[in-house]
């Protein structure tokens, strides 16, 4: 054998040879994308954590102290959210013991239609959330793909539907808290001043419930102290020093957390569902919890 020989010789093994080390990087490499998209896909949607807000405003009376809001959204039914999950939410809810409960929008899913079963399971369950004093709820653009269906659940659950109304807070005293809530900004029909609106002059506080976060630039001169909205989903894949990748309509930079323009300040909620993409990342479901207090 000749010395070309040999060397093709060895370079035919060393081809055939690869260093244990890059198997090992490989397999690790395979290991951690498949166990990443698992924790995205399917454990993500299950860690629900209540995320805690006070919210201090020296001009309340001091009646409202202590005074407990609920706000949950997004629940796309049927797209990463089961009657299973929905109960145990139910479950963290109902352990706050809040004093009004707020849903501000999406019940339902564009691609999931909801058998019989499923209407008479969300009706049910639903129904289990407890307030203190009432339970109130905004359409979001998807419930409007049947809005007589989402009425009907919605209402049987003991929720009172606002759409482009108002209704008053009294907790220990005459002074009342005013929740508005507007039609979603994506039907065109939403009214903020036919909603906030009211003749009474002793309203201490103004909330207004709009399912897209963007509202806070039309109503700065509205005298809205608080709004509470959703629809942006957290932007579903967060990483470090981002927004939100999956940036929807009508939410702008408003993705998750707290924002304030001038005195209105405004708490976007990254909901419980997934909408057309079921993943999740450093952006697990919650439910947001407001207390109020005057000092």
């Amino acid at each position: 054998m000749n010395e070309i020989d040999k060397m093709k010789d060895e370079v035919e093994v060393e081809i055939k040879t690869p260093h244990p080390l890059l198997k090992i990087i490989i397999i690790l490499g395979i290991s951690f994308i498949v166990l990443l998209f698992c924790y995205m896909r399917f454990w993500s949607h299950n860690i629900i954590t209540i995320k805690e807000y006070p919210i201090i405003e020296e001009t309340l009376s001091s009646n409202w102290n202590g005074f407990k809001i609920l706000h949950f959204s997004d629940i796309h039914f049927g797209s990463t959210i089961t009657e299973l999950d929905l109960e145990q939410i139910i479950e963290k809810i109902n352990l706050t013991k809040a004093d009004i409960v707020l849903f501000t929008g999406d019940l339902f899913d564009k691609n999931i239609i909801l058998s019989d079963k499923n209407i008479d399971d969300l009706k049910k369950i639903l129904a289990h959330i407890d307030a203190n004093i009432k339970k109130i709820a905004i359409c979001g653009d998807n419930d409007y793909l049947d809005m007589e269906l989402y009425h009907d659940i919605m209402n049987s659950a003991g929720f009172q539907i606002l759409e482009n109304e108002s209704t008053l807070i009294y907790q220990n005293g005459i002074n009342p808290i005013l929740i508005a809530g507007i039609s979603s900004m994506q039907t065109q029909e939403y009214d903020i001043k036919k909603s906030i609106n009211r003749e009474e002059e002793n309203i201490e506080y103004r909330i207004l419930l709009s399912h897209e976060p963007i509202i806070i630039d039309e109503v700065l001169d509205e005298n809205i102290n608080l709004i509470l909205s959703g629809h942006s989903l957290g932007g579903l894949i967060r990483l470090p020093g981002t927004n939100g990748i999956l940036k929807k309509e009508y939410t702008n930079n408003y993705q998750i957390g707290f924002f304030q323009k001038n005195q209105t300040k405004l708490y976007v909620s990254n909901g419980l569902g997934s909408e057309k993409y079921p993943y999740r990342f450093f952006n697990s479901p919650s439910i947001n919890l407001y207390r109020f207090y005057n000092y």
